[in-house]
Formats: structure tokens, sequence, C-alpha cells
């Protein structure tokens, strides 16, 4: 081997003694075993009977490492002394900090503490590490003479239920224990409640949180009929489902109008747009939602399709041309569209796609919110706020279309946004011929996606699918 050239290999769990090779040899020759050779029963039943093996196994794991940590001898396989017990099953195991924290508490618990009941129900094979682990967790509050007097009721839970349902009575038996300890840890999670969203590098946005038993529950009840899938052919996961229920129930708080006004406004989703983006040339930036990521041109347009639309005129300093900036769409207000026809001087120009790459984002950037670094604006005209599909529009398509017209789908009216199969900004008439009620999945799958969903002469709806449209077409 070249001097120069190293071989790195990971460590290895520790050898086992000799008086322990025969557990060795067993793993061996069930790793030689052909498990094509097997009928159904012996494979099933193998399964079976080698889970039960595995936690009496841990259970004396667990009793080992609780003598391990009562000696301090953590460390003594090298000859040296470790700092403590979960850290030298961090280094020598490769376990996570929490779970080695979690397994040296638990094994004290069981085999130093006040549930020798239950340590004898798992190295029996009676229950199961993760029971024994709730148990230990359940009552880790509590003084010991209250856990050792409600061990036995615990225990004859533990074997008839899983380790969920476990952890929820040992919630309710505790509550009886130790009533003011209870008020305690109801007062710590209280505290410990919160909800956070944050941009991510990708332009997703994290949503990270505790609820509370009471609020998780509400959030939850509300998500359950929004989340169900859509039909047999629905292929969103569970996570994309109740994702896609949250962004829904907040759709519909906002279309509702109960929500309390901010500035003397109703809540409402914001969308700013060049116009370049709304019309569909090349280049465009897209749509600015404060302080999450832009949004693509093409995201910008399907908002648009159903939403309230502002122009506003600006002018660009320090250049002082006027540019027509823009639209707000206001998502959650139906209405008629405005145009005009007023071409900004930007990146898109022919002129400025003849120019190298640097010249062309310098032109991009002045087309950025000043707070992104982009040239200072001052609004010149600011025109009302218009309905792109009306009240009473919106009311015809719910008599004629009734749901999602895309074909083999059946999500209801409330899920659906009116979708111009010409769109407006591209000269199509808001007009009940050239509209059709689609659910926000599939009004997605037609803009972003590519697909072309077309009206025949005879009222039906067909849907073709093309070229994704993430940006658009050059």
């Amino acid at each position: 081997m070249d001097s120069n050239t190293h071989s790195i290999r990971p460590p290895g769990p520790p050898e086992p003694p000799d008086d322990r090779a025969g557990l060795a040899a067993v793993v061996g020759e069930l790793e030689a075993e052909d498990l094509d050779h097997l009928t159904d029963t012996t494979l099933t039943q193998d399964t079976l009977a080698l889970q039960r093996w595995m936690d009496r196994l841990e259970g004396q794991w667990l009793r080992r490492l609780a003598a391990v940590d009562a000696r301090g001898a953590a460390g003594a396989d090298q000859d040296q002394r470790a700092a403590s017990t979960a850290g030298w099953l961090r280094q020598r195991l490769r376990m996570g900090a929490g779970a080695a924290s979690e397994a040296v508490r638990t094994a004290r618990a069981l085999f130093r503490g006040p549930l020798p009941a239950t340590a004898q129900a798992l190295t029996s094979g009676a229950i199961s590490p993760a029971h024994a682990q709730v148990l230990a967790q359940g009552t880790r509050g509590l003084p010991d003479q209250v856990t050792q007097e409600a061990e036995p009721v615990l225990l004859e839970i533990a074997v008839r239920v899983d380790p969920p349902r476990l952890r929820q009575a040992v919630g309710y038996l505790l509550a009886v224990a130790d009533p003011e300890g209870a008020g305690a840890a109801r007062e710590h999670r209280h505290a410990r409640r919160g909800l956070w969203l944050s941009p991510t590098m990708d332009g997703m946005v994290a949503v990270d949180g505790l609820l509370e038993p009471e609020a998780g529950h509400t959030v939850l009840a509300a998500l359950e009929p929004l989340a169900r899938p859509a039909n047999a052919d629905d292929s969103r996961h569970g996570g994309q489902r109740t994702a896609d229920a949250l962004t829904e129930l907040a759709r519909r708080a906002l279309e509702g109008g109960r929500l309390p006004k901010t500035g003397g406004v109703r809540p409402q989703l914001l969308v700013t747009v060049d116009l370049d983006s709304l019309v569909g040339r090349p280049g465009g930036l897209g749509g600015a939602l404060g302080w999450a990521e832009p949004l693509d041109p093409e995201a910008c347009r399907r908002l648009a399709c159903d939403g309230a639309v502002t122009r506003v005129v600006v002018a660009r300093h320090p250049s002082g041309q006027d540019q027509l900036l823009g639209h707000d769409l206001d998502q959650p207000l139906p209405g008629h569209g405005a145009s005009a026809d007023v071409r900004p001087s930007s990146c898109c120009d022919p002129c400025s796609r003849d120019l190298g790459l640097e010249a062309q984002l310098r032109a991009a950037m002045t087309l950025l919110p000043p707070v992104l670094g982009g040239a200072a604006s001052r609004p010149l005209d600011v025109g009302q706020a218009t309905r792109v599909v009306s009240p009473v529009q919106r009311s015809a398509l719910a008599v004629r279309d009734g749901g999602c017209v895309f074909p083999g789908c059946d999500r209801p009216l409330a899920w659906c946004d009116a979708h111009h199969l010409w769109h407006w900004v591209d000269g199509g008439p808001t007009d009940l011929w050239n509209l059709a009620l689609v659910c926000r999945a599939h009004h997605r799958a037609v803009h972003e996606g590519g697909w072309h969903l077309a009206r025949g002469p005879d009222g039906r709806f067909t849907a073709t699918p093309g070229q994704r449209r993430d940006r658009p077409a050059a």
C-alpha cells in the first residue's frame, strides 16, 4: 500500500467476552440461514420469538448498565475512567446523546430505583423495553414511595396495552397519585407551548412547535376532515395531506372575514408581482411575499386567476423613469381584473438579453424590492382593488361545476378556485365559458405542472399533460 494512502474504518462494536461467545455464534447461525427455505409458519414464528428474546436481552443490558453506573465503572474496558456513563455509551456504542442519557436513567429507575417489579417483568419478557421506558419516564418526578405503591397497578396496565396507550394511562393515574405534581407538570407544559415558523435555505417555510393536549387535539380535529385522501387515486402521503389541510384551514379563515383586522384591514395574503411575471414574459422575478422566499411567476399567475388585483405605477430612483411595477394580489378576495399596456424597461427586454450575465443581473436587481437592495421606488398611481371573478359568477360556477372539474377529481366546492382557461392577463375574458372550478392541487398542476385543461363543445372537461412551467419559457 502507498505510504500516503490511509484506510479509515469506523470502530466496530466491542467483541463479546469469551463466556458470551455463544451469543455471537447464535447470531452467526441466524445470519447464515437461508430464509427462502423456511415455511411461512416458521418464518413468522421466528420473527415473533426473536423480538421477545431481543426484549429480554435488552432487559439484561439495562441491568448491567445500571451496575456499571453504580460502580462508576464506565471506561474500564479501556483501562480509563469515563466522565459519565452516558458519555461512555456515546463514545463506545455511537449512541445519540438523548438515547444514551435516557438509557442510563431508565436503567437506574428499574434496577437501582423504585421499579424493581418492572425490571423483573422486562427481563422475563412480560413487557417490552418501550413499556419499561414509559413507566420510568412517567414516574420520574414522583417520590419513591408513591412510585412503589403505584407500580403494581401500572404493571397490570402495561401487560395489556401498547406503549402509547400506557403513556396515556400513566398520565391519568399520576393525576390521582400526585395531584400537586400533576398540576405543576401541567403548568410546565403550558409554559413550554409555542409555534415557530422560519424560512429554509431552499425556500420552504419550516413549522415547529409544541401544543398543549387540548390545543393539539383541537388542531387535529380541525385538520382531520381536510386531510383525508381526496379519492382512491390520491397519491399524497399523510404529511403532505396534513400540510395541505393546514393551508386550507388558514385560507378558509381568511376568506371567512371573521379574523380581527390589522391596520384597519382584514388579514389577507398580499403578493407584489412585477408586470413581466404576471403576463408570463421571460425573466420575470416573481412575487414578493414578505420575509419568505419569492413566489415563482407561474404561482403568481395562478393566484391572479381568482384574486383581487391592484395596479401600482411607480417611479424607480435614481433613474426616475416611470414603470409599472406590478400588481398586488389579495388571494382571499375574488374579483375583476385590471390590465395595462405599459411595459417596464427591465432585464426582460430583447436588448438586455444580449448583454452579459452581470449586466442582466444588475438590470434585474433594480426591480428588486428596496429592502433586498433594489432601487427605491415612489408610487405614482394606485388603482382601485378590482375583483377578477364576481360573487355572482362564483355562484354560477358552483351550480354548473359543483366542485373540481379536473377529470377524476371529486374535491368539493370549498376546496376550489376559479380558473381562467385563457388567462385574463393574456386577454382572456372573465366570462363563464372561460372559467372553471379546480381544486388547489389541480390548479397548481395546471399552472406549475403544465397540464392543459380544456372544455369541449359538450361541456366536458379534458386534461392533457404538458411541460412543467416552473418559470415562463424563454
